[in-house]
């Protein structure tokens, strides 16, 4: 039986929607061979947020632009604890330092994190290692692949290895 991962993904442009997208293709072969099923229940740009309906097939583009709604951080933990959503990666593909301080906030809400957000290199030297040990504490990830990529086809592709690890890490523990 394939391990449910659950990705909530910060930013659809470019490297968010080809990350998807890779997922998506790949999905049968993650869950045969990797046993491991990645799910996008939340998906949000910088305004909205498009929240997964049970059943729901996976025309995630059509679904972001005509039932995405309004909302805060807030708002994503609540839809997520009341349907007992589990096995959390938030993705940051965004350049948000707004969304990067809320990093500590999140692990302290059970996520793991990886992230490609460029704005992480004008926090204090200190702020992702104490993300880091926070999330280490926790029996958490935190994983930041911005240092790596020069497009977004590789911030993709960096950012779909990241969350391979996270979640094959968290199905040895579980």
């Amino acid at each position: 039986m394939a391990k449910r991962i659950n990705i909530v993904l910060f930013g659809i442009g470019n490297t968010g929607s080809a990350l998807i997208n890779k997922v998506l293709k790949e999905r049968k072969e993650l869950v045969l061979e990797r046993k491991v099923d990645l799910r996008f229940p939340v998906i949000t740009n910088s305004t909205v947020a498009f929240f997964e309906k049970e059943g729901a097939n996976y025309s995630w583009e059509a679904n972001f632009i005509q039932f995405a709604i309004p909302f805060k951080l807030e708002d994503v933990l609540y839809y997520l604890m009341e349907n007992n959503i589990d096995n959390l990666i938030a993705v940051d593909a965004t350049a948000s330092a707004a969304l990067a301080a809320e990093y500590p906030d999140l692990v302290k809400s059970g996520f793991s994190i990886v992230t490609v957000n460029e704005s992480l290199g004008y926090l204090p030297d200190n702020f992702e290692k104490g993300v880091q040990f926070l999330a280490e504490s926790r029996g958490l990830e935190y994983r930041s692949v911005a240092n790596e990529v020069k497009s977004k086809e590789a911030a993709a592709e960096a950012l779909f290895d990241a969350i391979l690890d996270v979640a094959e890490k968290k199905s040895k523990a579980a």
